[in-house]
């Protein structure tokens, strides 16, 4: 039996001090509301200096976070993306150190080497049962797999799990062990289930990303990629999505079978896997609330834990399986680099995520984005930030034309030979700057408030603090 604490009081026993690292992982999404739970009472017990190492910053979280900062609680994060006004405050030189923007999988890998060792790590669960078991699918906000807390759980000095629901029987579905986790904490509530699925989620009606959906559905044809057993992944952005619900139509109309489908699980992929069109689905983070329960009721459903889904020094890498990614982007160059992190104009947007990680590993890697956001183009001569390096890039997919990246002859033969018409990125940048007028880059000086690392951990691209346009 595991003893249930107070949060003061656990966090008194897990010997923390200022200048430790603590982290957190961001399953509730937009509805989490334990990392403020903590970092504000860390604020009232003194603690200064803290690392947090966490694997996104979202909703109410990044104003806990920047309170945090400002107090002088948190001095170094590490995280794969972060949202407003958490991101203002970083490009304003709130946060003494550089921001370390990591992929999932070298998060994962990070841990697991102890490059980053984690002190004291305080998990949300859904459910825990009095031996210490822990789940993110039963009681009143169940938010599915927990497949980013994994590694913080078995590498962590000290594991405080936080739970609104403590169950006196066992647990029939178990994500973490009671092995892990050293005391529970019982909360009045760890957040809002409902809001799992906020953030960069929705269901698109705008006809132009649906016509980049279609087109890039025809890109897959083209490539032969759609055949039985192919292995799928796509982002969590309203395009991405599009594409999964073409694919559905597509494949029951061929009576076409995959193999698995990866990643951030939503209700329609589950929906696939129940029609059998998927075999396997594998979770590292449920994107709805019909996930979040399939996770425990199907066999095909199985959790997995950052390191497996994208590791890259982990044999069994699920990234490394793909065949096909379909990739979200903030901008894009014309050397095929992706910037996912930042805008055009150098602020803070969005996150790496696992699409560096699949974008390696996938046989083939499909940017989709439209030509322009708000008369901001998205293809330009260099991003302000390389996240995904070019070379890990096929093609991209806008509503003005489709480029192939030149190494790919092969894929550029079968596009021209499905009359898809793809033309050169420069071409494509150029139609694009026709209608928009070439953009004001951001220069790229003055002090660096954040590092994009690659995989491994080697620093890729350096973000800048001034905002200035350059002449």
């Amino acid at each position: 039996m595991k003893e249930v604490l107070t949060l003061k009081e656990a966090i008194a026993r897990s010997g923390l001090t200022s200048g430790m690292r603590i982290s957190f992982h961001h399953h509730l999404r937009l509805g989490d509301r334990v990392v403020g739970l903590v970092l504000d009472l860390l604020q009232e017990m003194h603690f200064a200096d803290l690392t947090l190492c966490v694997s996104s910053i979202m909703g109410e979280a990044c104003e806990a976070v920047l309170r945090a900062v400002r107090a002088g609680v948190v001095t170094r994060i590490e995280t794969t993306g972060m949202k407003s006004p958490l991101s203002e405050a970083v490009l304003n030189n709130e946060v003494p150190h550089p921001v370390v923007f990591r992929t999932h999988g070298g998060r994962a890998r990070a841990i697991e080497e102890g490059q980053t060792p984690v002190d004291v790590a305080f998990i949300a669960a859904s459910a825990a049962d009095r031996q210490g078991n822990l789940n993110g699918t039963s009681g009143p906000n169940p938010f599915g797999s927990m497949g980013y807390a994994h590694a913080d759980a078995e590498y962590a000095g000290y594991v405080i799990a936080i739970t609104d629901f403590l169950s006196e029987e066992p647990l029939a579905y178990q994500s973490i062990k009671a092995k892990l986790v050293d005391v529970l904490v019982k909360v009045d509530s760890i957040g809002e289930s409902e809001q799992v699925g906020g953030g960069s989620l929705r269901v698109s009606q705008n006809p132009t990303e649906h016509l980049i959906a279609e087109r890039t559905l025809a890109v897959m044809q083209a490539a032969g990629t759609l055949k039985p057993g192919f292995n799928y992944q796509a982002g969590s952005g309203g395009i991405s999505l599009l594409v999964t619900n073409l694919l559905e139509q597509y494949m029951k109309q061929h009576a076409l079978q995959g193999g698995f489908a990866s990643g951030g699980i939503t209700g329609t992929l589950v929906r696939m896997a129940k029609e059998g069109l998927f075999h396997t689905l594998w979770d590292v983070q449920s994107f709805d609330g019909e996930a979040a329960l399939s996770v425990a009721e199907n066999s095909f459903h199985k959790e997995m834990s950052a390191s497996l889904y994208a590791n890259p020094n982990n044999p069994a890498c699920i990234a490394h399986q793909l065949d096909v990614m379909i990739l979200s982007a903030t901008e894009v160059d014309l050397d095929f680099n992706v910037n996912s992190v930042s805008g055009t104009d150098g602020r803070i947007l969005g996150a790496l995520g696992g699409g560096p990680d699949t974008a390696y590993g996938a046989k083939l890697t499909i940017v989709v984005l439209p030509s322009f956001r708000g008369r901001i183009p998205m293809i330009n001569k260099e991003v302000n930030l390389i996240c995904t390096p070019g070379s890990d890039v096929d093609v991209v997919v806008t509503e003005r034309g489709i480029a192939v990246n030149p190494n790919r002859e092969d894929l550029l033969k079968a596009l021209k030979q499905a009359n898809l018409k793809p033309i050169t990125i420069e071409e494509l940048m150029m139609r694009i700057h026709a209608l928009t007028g070439e953009p004001m880059l951001p220069k790229k000086e003055g002090s660096v408030v954040a590092v994009v690392e690659d995989r491994y951990g080697k620093k890729l691209s350096p973000l800048y603090s001034s905002l200035d346009t350059q002449d």
